[in-house]
């Protein structure tokens, strides 16, 4: 009974030590990263919501300025301002309840006229909402922070005021870019248009109200929600985070909020889900037969979903999102009152506690394949009760760290199972420390001595490859397939390292060591090295493909190629050591790798490496890099292919614009270099070297670096 009271209790302890992990990860250390995952849960349950053949909202119109209405009436920077006038005397003669103009309007200074009867427009209809947008400052183009409201803008009327403990927890902006004030005074209020994604970009909530100078500016949709309840006043309710309003003291509504004062947008369905007109249709109503009855007592918002007006959104559903129709979704959610909730963090943290507590007890009495299928169970049973109660109640519970937390546990569990039943520790620890390389052996067979410390500087060329990005690909795999998709990328280049008789130095992660000429020579040692680096590249695109295929990560890899004196030979102390290399060439190489980063490139080879390889390769200049640690810059080349195997026609093209624009670059003709580089880009868009240096043109333009240069570019990180 005692035994198995122990049991449980350590696989209670163990699966809570699971959820406080995991909880310190996702709260302290990768709180972004984590809470990207967990929204992307949340896209998904909104997109599950959405139903085949959703009938259309008619509460809220949208007058689209859409393609049609771009072709038929001209381009929409060229519109006369008086097609915004009479669409708004045509809404106000129709009825409409409200109509907000999702467009930042500036002044006409060719045609004053049409904005004074503009202005004169809105005024008179009384039920027109315009748009504020707010920036950052912006002190490198002399665009300081804006200490009160600007001259002319009628402020209070459009504003809001809690207490200044209050006021701080709102997003907060230090200038107000709008700059037509006659006709923001002109119409019925104001509200901002900023939408601020989530860390991924993805707009998933509304700032309700935005800080600017201790004011609080409402946004667009829930200035009109607030005005057509009939709002007076407001109040924060920090302990249960609800945004109250009144009217003469008495409650009106509360809205759900997050600790920042933000509201989750309830989207009521995908890409025009609201009732949509063209602009030209109502600016013609007449003659298109538009009955003015559509849009009697009806909201109604004017904006666009011309990709070329810079107005699409990332959403949960969507990447380019009209953001008139996430304002109106923000109307909508808040005139029905759906509102998303999300589950409190202690909450959260309760459910991966029981959780953890629970999977701990049960792998705690059975074998792997069992635990791995409860495991599984209990993980898909969480998804989808957290996906139903979603659907059903509109509540957000979170998905990813309660189910990391069975994972953890179910690891943990099983390291402690390790560490104290299997018996086999000594017989692996011994064979993975005789583990050694062929090459190596073969070289201390001809050359005992070799054991002893220390061993002979010869040339040699060292390759050091490593996977982009491959800390967030581990982060989204379990151990187990995390392994698996290592050992599979592993084993395929150290098969090419070998193919070309490298030595495979060491793996650390998931890079790779090789060495060139050592401890046998097998010919010009700097081109195997870039045979092996070529077919490595050429190796992982056939990978990727099947990887593609199985659904699984796509590895991609940077290559830092270097040839030099170095030493060679066993280094370690008298009991334990390994075959290796060190010296300035090999630092170097290591430096040349994570350099490709720079240029977008995918192989960076030395320049000693360019010279013993010779004509047997086709390489690109790069730069006069000096990399963290040295003084004396070093010419770093792209390698492109073998000789033997050259480079398409296209490539061919792009290198001439490509050395043309690097030549007058080292001349500091930047018009020049800027036009060849641009030349090249049409040619491959992609082409990371030439994006690279029409950036640097384009900054050396702005700020020439004088006639002392020398054209050496200095990297700051290793």
């Amino acid at each position: 009974m005692k035994k198995h009271l122990t049991k449980i209790g350590i696989g209670i302890l163990l699966g809570i030590a699971a959820a406080v992990v995991v909880w310190i990860l996702a709260k302290y250390v990768a709180g972004d990263l984590f809470y990207t995952y967990e929204a992307k849960t949340y896209d998904w349950r909104i997109k599950k919501k959405f139903t085949p053949n959703m009938p259309t909202i008619e509460d809220i119109i949208i007058i689209d300025i859409d393609e049609r209405s771009n072709q038929l009436l001209g381009k929409f920077s060229q519109w006369p301002r008086e097609y915004h006038s009479k669409i708004v005397r045509f809404l106000k003669k129709a009825g409409a309840v409200a109509v907000g103009l999702d467009i930042l309007y500036d002044r006409d200074i060719w045609h004053p006229e049409q904005d004074k009867e503009f202005v004169q427009t809105v005024a008179g209809s009384g039920n027109v909402y315009t748009a504020l947008y707010f920036a950052q400052a912006d002190s490198d183009n002399w665009r300081p922070v804006m200490t009160e409201e600007p001259k002319g803008f009628d402020a209070r009327k459009n504003y809001y005021t809690l207490p200044p403990y209050e006021t701080r927890r709102f997003h907060r902006e230090e200038r107000l870019e709008s700059g037509f004030f006659d006709l923001l005074n002109a119409s019925r209020g104001c509200g901002h248009v900023n939408f601020n994604g989530d860390v991924d970009g993805v707009v998933r909530r509304i700032n309700l109200f935005t800080d600017f100078n201790g004011h609080l500016y409402p946004s667009l949709g829930f200035r009109m929600f607030m005005d057509l309840i009939g709002t007076d006043s407001l109040n924060l309710d920090v302990k249960s985070q609800k945004m109250q309003l009144f009217a003469q003291g008495q409650l009106l509504t509360e809205i759900p909020v997050d600790e920042n004062g933000n509201m989750l947008i309830n989207y009521a369905g995908p890409f025009k889900s609201f009732r949509y007109i063209s602009f030209y249709d109502v600016l013609h109503a007449k003659e298109r037969n538009l009955p003015p009855e559509i849009f009697q007592n009806k909201i109604v918002l004017l904006g666009t979903s011309l990709a070329g007006l810079f107005d699409l959104r990332n959403v949960p559903f969507m990447q380019a999102f009209p953001g008139v129709e996430i304002h109106a979704n923000i109307l909508y959610t808040l005139l029905t009152q759906n509102f998303i909730h999300r589950l409190s963090a202690w909450k959260t943290f309760l459910i991966m506690i029981v959780l953890g507590a629970v999977l701990g007890i049960l792998v705690s009495y059975v074998g792997p394949v069992l635990s791995i299928v409860l495991t599984l169970l209990l993980g898909f049973g969480y998804v989808f009760g957290a996906t139903m109660i979603f659907m059903s109640h509109n509540v957000w519970i979170d998905i990813v760290t309660p189910v990391l937390t069975l994972f953890f546990t179910f690891t943990f569990v099983y390291m402690y199972r390790y560490m104290t039943e299997e018996k086999n520790k000594r017989f692996i620890r011994s064979t993975f420390s005789h583990f050694v390389t062929k090459s190596v052996v073969d070289e201390l067979l001809a050359n005992p001595d070799k054991i002893k410390l220390g061993g002979e500087k010869k040339v040699c060329t060292v390759l050091f490859s490593d996977v982009a990005g491959f800390t967030t690909i581990s982060e989204k795999l379990a151990p187990e397939a995390l392994v698996k998709l290592l050992n599979e990328y592993l084993t395929e280049m150290t098969n090419i390292v070998f193919k070309y008789n490298g030595m495979l130095d060491k793996y650390e992660g998931d890079a790779i060591m090789a060495v060139f000429g050592a401890p046998i020579d097998h010919g010009n040692h700097a081109f195997n090295a870039c045979a092996t680096a070529l077919d490595m590249q050429d190796q992982l695109l056939k990978m990727r493909k099947m990887w593609r295929k199985m659904n699984k990560p796509e590895l991609s890899a940077r290559i830092g190629l270097n040839t030099g004196p170095m030493v060679v030979g066993n280094m370690g102390s008298e009991t334990r050591f390994d075959y290796t290399v060190m010296g300035d060439a090999v630092n170097l190489g290591a430096r040349l790798e994570p350099a490709n980063k720079v240029y977008g490139t995918k192989i960076m080879i030395g320049e000693e490496t360019y010279k013993k390889a010779g004509d047997t390769i086709i390489v690109r200049p790069l730069d006069l890099l000096r990399v963290k640690g040295k003084t004396e810059p070093v010419k770093v080349y792209e390698l492109l292919s073998t000789a033997e195997k050259g480079i398409p026609d296209e490539m061919k093209r792009v290198l001439d614009s490509f050395n043309k624009g690097f030549t007058n670059y080292l001349r500091q003709d930047w018009n020049a270099a800027i036009a060849e580089f641009q030349q090249a880009l049409s040619i491959k868009a992609n082409d990371g070297p030439s994006r690279r240096y029409l950036q640097r043109c384009q900054i050396f333009k702005q700020n020439p670096p004088g006639d002392d240069w020398d054209g050496v570019y200095t990297m700051k990180t290793k």
